[in-house]
Parts: C-alpha cells; structure tokens; sequence
C-alpha cells in the first residue's frame, strides 16, 4: 500500500502500557506500509509518563509527541494530534490497549469502500463498570437528540477517517472540544460507517475517564453545541410571565368583587407580577439570541466544507 497512515493516541498517565502499545501498533503499521506514524499527545499526564514517551522516541523517530502544560481532556488532545498528523489514513484510539490495534486493517479495509469515517462498535458490553457504561448509554442518546445522530450509528473513540475528514474535524478552533459534534459538523451522515470490534480487559492500572469527566464532558455538548439550556430559560420565561398576567388579573378582580382588604396590597401585587413577567419574557428573548450567537459561532469556528473542486 503506498498510501501513509497515521494513528494519534491522546495519553494520559499510562506510561507503562506505552511500550507495549508502541510494539503492537508498529507490527500492524510496518505489515501494511513503510509510511507510517504515530502521534502520542501527553495530556499533562506529569506522573513520568512523558519519559516513557521519550524511550519511545528513541528508538523510533516516526513516533510524534505532544507535550500539554496543563491537562485539556482526551477531546482535545485528540483533536490536536489531528491537526500534526499527515497521514493519508488516520486513526484515534485509546492509550490502555482496550483498543486492539490489530483491528486497524479492518478498519482500513472499509475506509477504502468508499466512506470517510468509519467507528468501532463495541461487541457486546463494554470492561467498564456499570455506573460507566449506563452513563456512556445516557450521552449516546443525548447525542442523537442534539446532533440528529441517527440511532444504529454508534460513538467510541476507535475512529479510521480520510485525510479530508480529518482537516474538516480539526478546522475546529474553540477551547472546549467535544468530537461527536465535530464529527457530525464536518462529515456527511452518508460517509459514516460502524465496524464491529472487540473491547478488551485494560492492560493495566485503572481507567482515569470518571463518570464525573464523562458528566463534564456532556456539559460542553449541551452548552457549546446547543441551545437547550437557553430554550429551557426562554420557555420557563414564557410560562412565568404569562402566570404572572392571570395572577395580576385574579388579584384586579378580587378587588373588583370583594374589595381589598389591605391598602395598596392589589396596586403592589400587581406590578410586581407585571414587572416580573415582563423581566422573564425578555430573559427570553435575550436568550433567543444568545442561542443564535452560539450556533453562528460554532458554526464559524468549525468549517462545513466536505468536498473540494475538482
């Protein structure tokens, strides 16, 4: 094959596993061609995992490496080892072998069928812990009802993508990075496919990805790339304001009727209930707008560009 490949691996204290990563990776590429690299992006791991980084490097000058000065996520130090990678073929997986690399030329193999991103499906339940895999299956559908991620398409972090497909991820320039968004933003539904692959037991240590990351993970998604929250305030808005018009509405009448029974309590109760609902109906159209800033600017921060002219 003359084509190049390139495999980024955002790491993060797994020192360790590296080299066994290294020896498995470099057997799979050097098999399939003599172009070929690999990207380890260190999120500011600073446990000495950098220095089994560098062994690496020693040995084999075709390994990259990143270097992050404080700790970004594994979105991010994906998306950056993106943006340096040059392969024709470019796969992402993870640092504790969970991953098998000799599935990679499977993953070729179907890249080459015509599509521009091709995602590993796990067979069967993941090696996480229950509390884990029920939240993962939480965000999936989560997924699906932001970003119209269709419901048999299946998200993990084991990805084979073109070179294309992999300039339109990394055009990205926001801070928060949140990959299936991005994914779904540059790559035509059409071009995405799911291949079948094993999950294995981690080779080592603990999985450092906690239900409290993967939480704050999925708050990028629903702020930076939605306008749930702000659709919540502008109908929570909409609603208290127009309780708050019968409210004063009720009180006029039971004055009317009955007569009041505290002096200036009818004239108080109703303009704050009509101040109040005013407050909330241009919180939410305040918020409206906001949520069109967000989608321009989400929009302009990532390029929708696919195909070029030929």
């Amino acid at each position: 094959m003359n084509r190049s490949i390139s495999v980024v691996v955002p790491v993060f204290r797994s020192g360790p596993m590296l080299s066994v990563l290294y020896q498995r990776l470099s057997a799979v590429l050097s098999a399939l061609t003599e172009r070929w690299e690999i990207v380890l992006v260190d999120d500011a791991s600073n446990d000495g995992t950098f220095d089994h980084m560098l062994e690496i490097r020693r040995i084999d000058q075709r390994v990259k490496l990143i270097r992050f000065a404080r700790n970004m996520g594994q979105h991010y130090a994906t998306l950056h080892g993106l943006r340096r990678c040059c392969g024709d073929y470019v796969l992402t997986l993870d640092d504790d072998l969970q991953n098998p690399p000799e599935e990679i030329p499977r993953f070729i193999a179907k890249l080459d069928d015509g599509y521009d991103l091709v995602i590993g499906r796990i067979e069967g339940a993941k090696r996480h812990s229950f509390l884990r895999n029920l939240a993962s299956g939480a965000v999936q559908k989560l997924i699906g009802r932001i970003l119209g991620k269709p419901p048999s398409l299946s998200l993990s972090s084991y990805r084979c993508m073109s070179a294309r497909a992999a300039r339109g991820i990394s055009s990205y320039s926001g801070a928060q990075a949140y990959l299936p968004a991005l994914i779904f933003g540059a790559v035509p539904l059409d071009r995405i496919c799911n291949l079948d692959v094993a999950h294995h037991s981690r080779l080592d240590g603990r999985s450092q990805y906690t239900l409290r990351k993967l939480l704050k993970l999925s708050s990028y998604l629903v702020v930076n790339h939605s306008s749930i929250p702000l659709r919540f305030v502008t109908a929570w808005g909409t609603f208290l304001s127009i309780a708050s018009l019968i409210y004063a509405s009720y009180v006029v009448l039971d004055v009317l009727l009955t007569g009041s029974k505290v002096t200036g309590w009818p004239t108080l109760a109703v303009l704050v209930s009509f101040m109040s609902g005013n407050i909330l109906m241009c919180m939410g159209i305040l918020g409206e707008y906001i949520g069109r800033i967000v989608s321009e600017r989400a929009r302009m921060g990532q390029s929708p560009v696919f195909e070029e002219f030929l």
